[in-house]
């Protein structure tokens, strides 16, 4: 009996949910409207800070602080994005390193200062922290305010 009490209910979910798409969520996309805000198209860096040191000591939180107040914000003052991550990448004796790092979102207008100033601060926090690299990925993205 129980055997076909459960088919039955199983059979009438089928026959009711059809008819009740209200209950279902559906993820939408946000409507984008020029009318609402104008649309730019501007580069976006994200850098990639390891913070353990050749020796294997690690970069402080304020040796990080200062490092952005000395050398990012006087290059990007318009903004920055300052992110914490965890990460992993063979070095070039080909030994995996997991360590924490920073990571840094620039978002801005295209020209050859903005691109040398990156260039800057790469080689700024290589040189100050004994730093084999900085990985930089570089996009173009469509931006509203």
């Amino acid at each position: 009996m129980n055997k076909h009490l459960n088919n039955l209910c199983l059979t009438s979910l089928l026959f009711i949910l059809p008819v009740c798409p209200a209950t279902i969520a559906r993820a939408q996309l946000p409507e984008t409207s020029d009318t609402n805000a104008k649309q730019t198209n501007l580069l976006k860096d994200e850098l990639y800070f390891g913070l353990t040191k050749s020796g294997g000591e690690t970069i402080s939180e304020s040796e990080w602080q200062e490092f952005v107040a000395a050398v990012i914000t006087p290059r990007f003052r318009e903004g920055l994005t300052v992110l914490d991550g965890s990460g992993q990448f063979l070095n070039s004796s080909g030994i995996l390193i997991r360590e924490n790092s920073k990571i840094v979102i620039l978002i801005y207008e295209s020209s050859p200062e903005k691109n040398q100033a990156i260039h800057e601060i790469i080689e700024t926090y290589k040189r100050t922290f004994q730093q084999e690299s900085v990985l930089r990925a570089t996009s173009e993205v469509k931006v509203s305010f």
